[in-house]
């Protein structure tokens, strides 16, 4: 925007020359005109810059003044603010509650299938058997193998 290779010391009062000045170049100080009209960077942010004051004071100005029912709209919307948070709130409230509660009765409904679907596996009976039945199968050693040992200490 501005030239500030050649320049730098005038380029920059003459900025902070137009940030003083009114509306066109006629109110700027003799030195600051010198610069104008020896640097077109310079010359060209003038122009914008008096250019965009010259529409900025041409938008009408309106005063901002409430109206005579302003702070009761406003009241209203803070009001139904709080009482839409306050039913979001409620609504959260009841998750917990039922969670807990889905919680109990799928545990429940877990254990009453488990046992209902439990089959114990049947073991097959012996005739030898008693009547109690063993939490362990103990089978009887069978001859064969007590032969293959006494064979291995033969053979030593």
């Amino acid at each position: 925007m501005f030239n500030l290779g050649k320049n730098r010391e005038a380029c920059r009062r003459f900025r902070d020359g137009l940030e003083t000045t009114g509306a066109g170049t006629t109110t700027l100080p003799a030195s600051l005109q010198e610069h104008l009209a020896d640097c077109a960077d310079c010359r060209r942010a003038a122009d914008e810059l008096f250019l965009s004051r010259a529409l900025l004071r041409k938008i009408p100005t309106r005063p901002i003044t409430p109206g005579p029912w302003f702070a009761g709209r406003v009241m209203a919307a803070i009001v139904a603010r709080e009482a839409n948070l306050e039913r979001s709130l409620e609504a959260w409230t009841v998750v917990p509650k039922f969670a807990a509660r889905l919680t109990w009765i799928s545990a429940l409904a877990l254990l009453v299938a488990s046992s209902w679907l439990y089959q114990p596996k049947p073991t097959p009976r012996t005739g030898n058997e008693s009547g109690v039945e063993s939490l362990f199968d103990v089978a009887p050693a069978s001859a064969s193998q007590d032969d293959v040992l006494t064979g291995f200490e033969r053979a030593q």
